[in-house]
């Protein structure tokens, strides 16, 4: 066989209208293809589990554009898939170009460099590799996923679409490896949360430059509301305000995709940006969906906009059901994506006629496992229309899946385990994965023989919690360990464990999980059981932030910011006229005590004794009276809270304002500890080390003994909650480097021309359970 020369042949894939062709020369017969993948079938006669009848398609004659350009998905050894969106020129380039018909486009693919070109409409120049006819279906929205195989392994390829007279933007994808090649490196990016309505996409402009080979997307590709709460605020202006063509009013105002008109409206408008286009354009995308790509914190066909039902007899409840909907998310996602995955429109198969859990392999280095953990997940564990024992009202989500008792969480937990002891699948009622994936991944990681084993998770599985016994002025209420969000990992923690537990019994090493989710940057160790006297670790979790989105801190700060929660703002948030309220706190807790008050809560004693002391000319008025002047900016204190020692910030920021000489309060509560200090250890106050003094000013130590502060989930190595970005990982054999990217902000509603303000490098070494930073 000629080397140039070709087999082209369509077919459908098992499940799902994918056309395939295979380009098979003489370069694979050498030793130099991998696998040629499914024998190639003839096309049904009808979409996939349908009566619909395919419409004959002819060449496109006449006009035609790419409005939402190309991309590529699923690298495999011998080819990818890819897809593009092809109608009339004189379609708009969002709405449905109802009336256009069927027809097939020419695609050609080539091993020639054709960088310089890449991303234009320029001719596709070299050889072909490869060439298929395609059809395009105006039932698919006149979208295209066309899966090429027979080509060679660790190659660039180009690729272009010609539809009559209109060619496609040329893209670039890049196969894997060799199921057997021994490879030293591989480097990818992992990305999440895109919110077109919030920040500004600037990150992906830095992105298409990094030196990668694929990326990989964790969902939240598109956000379904429009105009909701939480995307107020600011926007670039290079991004108009959405208008979905249909629509349901969202209870706390804006709206949400409800129909099959609004998910396409929704990815065919985001993918008109020319910064996503050329992403795709560049790099095959491996993705999945997160959330909101039907509906926020979503669990199979429920939505959580309410709060459901509750039954008080059986302790159950549940979410309203729209099913409709989640099948129209389901398939515009199979629309949009050029993902490798099986889809049916068989009525019998419901919400599951999509499987889009899947798994990737590049040589012997890397086993890429990607999860679907929304379409099987049970119930969160505590209904939010379960009854607060404070109140009688629903929980809501503030109880449900954000700031939930963890003793509560295990107790329900624990009863939902002994409902389930008798079913097929013991765990069904506390399962993110469900029976069937959960068997798929148990048997995919631990039978691997890849040096490492990637995990595409959507939700982070690092224990994230704070212990409100160990903060002394937290309100009696919270005097509990609390998870802050159940909606992940932390709230189906018997299937982690049973995961985890599955690792160590069978000895797998080098298990990383690269997450997305919750718009912050985290790295850490996952343990078997966070609950042990000494958790053993198991796995590594590695967290990008979001690429556009509010941040996880700015969650967490509007909450702390009510008056319901005043007392915990210090463990989110500070500033330099709060830490100065804290000194003053401070200095009146120990003037009281020093004048034999034992009850802290009674506020008039404590009053007194501080009046007493004023008088007495202990202290000055200005020791007790705010000083306006200071700055009240913002000052995150959330990260250390979730992984460090808390009140440090706050303790510096005192001791900062008693240095400057900005505060009298924090100058008097310094000057008393030193001077306490130098009494018990009869030296002079000049003498006494500023650490020690620093200690004591810490909130949450004893003001007398500094008593070290509490240091919650020690596990995680690093966080940064306020932020947006992307992660970069570098992979050999000895390591894996990951560089979380943090993107600059936006100023005036233009994003940054230069989008990346910092790196922070983090370190997994091959055969060693750890981060550690760099």
């Amino acid at each position: 066989m000629d080397r140039r020369s070709f087999l082209r042949r369509s077919a459908a894939q098992a499940g799902a209208l994918i056309t395939a062709s295979t380009a098979l020369s003489s370069l694979v017969g050498c030793g130099g293809g991998g696998d040629a993948g499914t024998p190639i079938q003839p096309l049904p006669d009808t979409f996939p589990g349908s009566s619909t009848p395919l419409p004959t398609t002819a060449p496109a004659s006449g006009a035609f554009k790419f409005p939402q350009s190309v991309a590529s998905g699923d690298p495999k050894p011998d080819g990818a898939v890819l897809w593009a969106r092809v109608v009339p020129t004189s379609a708009d380039d969002v709405a449905s170009a109802t009336g256009a018909g069927s027809f097939s486009v020419t695609l050609k693919i080539t091993s020639t460099d054709n960088s310089a070109n890449l991303g234009t409409t320029a001719a596709l120049s070299g050889t072909a590799d490869a060439t298929a006819e395609v059809p395009v279906y105006e039932f698919y929205d006149h979208t295209l996923r066309h899966r090429i195989s027979g080509l060679k392994p660790a190659t660039v390829y180009y690729y272009q679409f010609t539809a009559g007279s209109g060619v496609s933007r040329i893209g670039r994808f890049k196969t894997a490896p060799a199921a057997d090649a021994d490879i030293s490196g591989l480097n990818f990016a992992f990305i999440s949360c895109q919110d077109w309505s919030v920040n500004h996409w600037a990150g992906m402009d830095a992105l298409a430059q990094e030196d990668i080979d694929f990326v990989v997307h964790l969902g939240d590709y598109i956000y379904e509301a429009v105009g909701a709460d939480y995307q107020a605020g600011g926007v670039e202006s290079a991004h108009a305000a959405l208008a979905l063509p249909n629509g349901t009013a969202l209870p706390s105002g804006g709206k949400y995709a409800t129909t099959i008109a609004d998910y396409r409206y929704l990815y065919k408008r985001y993918r008109t940006d020319r910064r996503l286009q050329a992403l795709h354009e560049r790099f095959a995308f491996v993705a999945i969906w997160d959330d909101h790509e039907f509906s926020d914190d979503c669990w199979q066909d429920r939505e959580t906009y309410d709060n459901g039902t509750f039954n008080a007899t059986t302790q159950v409840g549940d979410n309203t059901a729209q099913t409709s909907r989640r099948l129209a998310a389901n398939q515009a996602w199979f629309e949009a994506m050029p993902a490798d995955i099986s889809f049916t429109l068989d009525p019998g198969q419901g919400i599951t006629g999509i499987r889009i859990y899947r798994d990737l392999k590049f040589g012997k280095l890397m086993h890429l496992v990607m999860t679907d953990e929304r379409l099987y997940r049970a119930d969160h564990l505590i209904p939010e229309a379960a009854p607060s024992p404070l109140t009688g009202q629903p929980v809501g989500s503030i109880g449900a899946r954000y700031m939930v008792p963890q003793p509560t969480l295990s107790a329900v937990e624990t009863a939902k385990l002994t409902a389930g002891a008798t079913l097929p699948d013991p765990l069904a009622l506390v399962s993110i994965l469900g029976g069937a994936q959960r068997q798929w991944w148990v048997q995919t990681m631990t039978t691997s023989t890849a040096l490492w084993k990637v995990w595409g998770n959507e939700v982070s599985l690092l224990r994230m919690g704070i212990d409100g016994n160990k903060i002394p002025a937290a309100p009696a209420a919270f005097k509990s360990k609390f998870v802050l969000n159940a909606d992940q990992w932390d709230g189906f923690n018997a299937e982690r464990k049973y995961l985890m537990g599955q690792l160590l019994a069978k000895g797998v090493k080098n298990v990383v999980a690269v997450t997305g989710d919750i718009h912050a940057f985290y790295a850490g160790v996952v343990m078997a059981d966070y609950d042990a006297a000494t958790p053993v670790p198991a796995m590594v979790d590695l967290v990008t932030a979001g690429v556009s989105s509010n941040s996880n801190f700015s969650y967490f700060y509007g909450a702390a910011t009510q008056p319901a929660f005043a007392a915990l703002k210090p463990l989110v948030a500070t500033s330099e006229f709060e830490a100065e309220a804290i000194a003053i706190q401070m200095l009146s807790a120990a003037i009281a005590l020093g004048a034999g008050v034992t009850d802290l809560t009674n506020t008039a004693a404590v009053q007194a004794a501080v009046q007493a002391a004023i008088a007495a000319h202990v202290i000055t008025l200005a020791a007790v009276t705010p000083t306006t002047t200071l700055s009240r900016a913002v000052i995150n204190t959330f990260d250390e809270t979730q992984a460090g020692t808390m009140g440090t910030i706050v303790a510096a920021t005192i001791a900062g304002l008693a240095g400057a000489g900005k505060s009298v309060a924090a100058m008097t509560l310094y000057g008393l500890i030193e001077q306490k200090l130098a009494t018990a250890l009869n030296i002079p106050p000049s003498s006494v080390p500023a650490s020690e003094i620093v200690k004591r000013l810490n909130p949450f130590a004893d003001a007398t003994t500094a008593v070290a502060p509490p240091v919650n989930n020690p596990w995680i190595k690093h966080v940064d909650s306020d932020a947006q970005g992307y992660a970069v990982v570098t992979l050999s054999k000895t390591e894996l480097l990951c560089d979380f990217k943090k993107v600059a902000r936006q100023v005036g509603g233009v994003a940054p021309a230069t989008p990346v303000a910092s790196v922070k490098r983090v370190r997994v070494a091959a055969g060693v359970t750890d981060v550690t930073l760099v």
